[in-house]
């Protein structure tokens, strides 16, 4: 396996805006990195099952059943919309969320996260060797996208609280926090758009 490739593919889509990475901004906005250290552990743990799950031949599976496939993407959409719509106070009376999310619900970001999909198919599909065992394979992939999703992941928390500090207290902090969502929605419609094979289930 050819390391640096996947190193530097891993860094570029894992560091790039996202899905998670906005919701990950989006609560770093509202409570604090440390606060959301629960919910950040679960997007990352996320990904890792689901380098797990692609290892097995998850994606094999869902491509052989596009019914499947289809309601996934559906799921995927809604799932994360509601997430982004929730954390950002437009879905909350009050347009105050009193507390972070859990880890549970950052555990489903991944599995629910088209451009999650996206790169990790693409990865096991050109980075992965035949000649080599699964075990390493599993290893060498799903270990550089959990180191790599450490670092960035924590960097767009830490960014949205330092921004959130930027704007705290002021009448423009809650349009932030709602143009987050919207942000967040455009990325994963956006996300959606990534992969063809989406597009046509």
């Amino acid at each position: 396996m050819d390391y640096l490739p996947l190193l530097l593919f891993a860094a570029f889509m894992v560091g790039t805006p996202g899905p998670a990475n906005m919701l990950l901004m989006t609560s770093g906005a509202n409570f604090g990195l440390v606060r959301s250290l629960p919910f950040l552990a679960g997007v990352t743990m996320g990904k890792l099952l689901l380098n797990l799950l692609l290892a097995l031949g998850l994606w094999r599976l869902l491509v052989a059943q596009p019914e499947v496939l289809a309601a996934l993407k559906v799921v995927c959409i809604a799932y994360l919309c509601w997430l982004a719509l929730r954390m950002s106070g437009f879905l909350i009376r009050s347009q105050e969320l009193k507390r972070p999310e859990t880890f549970w619900s950052g555990l489903a970001v991944h599995p629910l996260n088209p451009k999650a999909w996206v790169m990790l198919v693409f990865a096991w599909g050109h980075f992965s060797n035949s000649e080599q065992g699964l075990v390493l394979q599993a290893a060498v992939i799903a270990g550089t996208f959990f180191a790599v999703q450490v670092v960035f992941h924590t960097l767009w928390c830490g960014g949205g609280e330092a921004v959130a500090r930027a704007f705290g207290g002021r009448p423009a902090e809650r349009w932030l926090m709602r143009v987050l969502g919207l942000l967040t929605v455009a990325v994963v419609i956006w996300a959606v758009a990534l992969d063809r094979k989406w597009l046509a289930a």
